[in-house]
């Protein structure tokens, strides 16, 4: 298992040193896919997390939005709290709601835990519209700031290696949450849930820690998003970003920490190949999700759904 830890150390330390590389060498256009590719590779490895217990989530990317409105927020007067605090402060939010939303999602199993998610998710992402005095409603909150830590702001090349630097901390966190005894235990329940109650282990609130800490990570994300577009509105947290996010867990698979990050790769590279005609992007990765749904089901390996349903 040690040796996996370290091939996991050394994906993720891999896929910084070449965002920032590729920033480095590349075009402006270029640059700006990889700040994109960045942010998202935090949301596919945080929601890895969750999968490992049994369940997808379709609620990621509305408590992405938990960190985005935080930074939004946070960051301005009467707080003006720095924003790489209110980056942190809003992967603490999204991780409290998520605590809070887990009591009674995690009640439920299967397709009811995907309804349920959904259901959650698309409230909250009414309630940042109808709470207008606070996120803006549909226009969003705007003119927000990048972080004060970097010597330029304004550009893209350093926000790209804070984007690279976040992501390597929180994907050796959660390599070393995966190599360890209670990230195993969180698989077996992921597994087993029946089995793995049966032996002592409290599967409820395994399943509970990984919803959590994964979305710590979205409200991280989100943060980050937030501040490198200068924006944050409900238009952000759309089915389509949810959708690639599944995506690249299907087609990478989640059995091992790199599958996401190659899933989220060859979408990218998909969607960049057919960037001239972007309308066809999502038929594209529709197909190739039910191509990798297909082969898994005849190969018994990457996306799978709980084999017990019983707690």
């Amino acid at each position: 298992m040690m040796g996996a830890l370290h091939r996991d150390i050394a994906t993720i330390i891999v896929v910084g040193l070449a965002l920032v590389v590729g920033g480095l060498v590349g075009t402006p256009y270029i640059l700006a896919v990889l700040v994109i590719f960045g942010m998202v590779s935090i949301l596919v490895l945080s929601y890895r997390t969750i999968t490992t217990m049994g369940g997808w989530s379709f609620a990621h990317v509305a408590l992405m939005g938990i960190g985005g409105y935080s930074v939004a927020i946070f960051s301005k007067a009467p707080f003006e709290i720095p924003v790489l605090a209110a980056v942190a402060l809003g992967g603490v939010f999204a991780a409290f709601f998520a605590a809070i939303l887990s009591w009674p999602v995690l009640r439920t199993r299967q397709y009811y835990f995907f309804l349920s998610t959904f259901a959650a998710g698309e409230a909250l992402r009414q309630c940042y519209i109808q709470i207008k005095e606070v996120t803006g409603g549909t226009a969003g909150i705007a003119f927000i700031a990048r972080p004060g830590v970097l010597p330029d702001p304004s550009s893209a090349f350093q926000f790209l290696c804070l984007v690279a630097v976040i992501l390597v901390l929180l994907g050796l966190f959660y390599a070393a949450l995966d190599a360890s005894d209670t990230g195993k235990k969180i698989k077996a329940v992921g597994e087993d849930e029946a089995l793995s109650s049966s032996l002592g282990i409290d599967a409820w609130a395994l399943r509970a820690l990984a919803f959590i800490l994964g979305s710590f990570g979205a409200g991280i994300a989100g943060g980050l998003f937030a501040s490198y577009n200068g924006i944050m509105s409900p238009s952000d947290i759309n089915a389509m970003l949810m959708f690639k996010i599944v995506a690249a867990c299907v087609i990478g698979g989640t059995t091992r920490f790199s599958g996401p990050l190659l899933g989220l790769l060859f979408l990218t590279l998909i969607e960049e190949i057919f960037r001239f005609v972007p309308e066809f992007v999502p038929m594209i990765w529709g197909m190739l999700v039910i191509a990798a749904v297909i082969f898994s089901q005849r190969t018994g390996g990457g996306f799978r759904l709980r084999k017990v349903t019983n707690a």
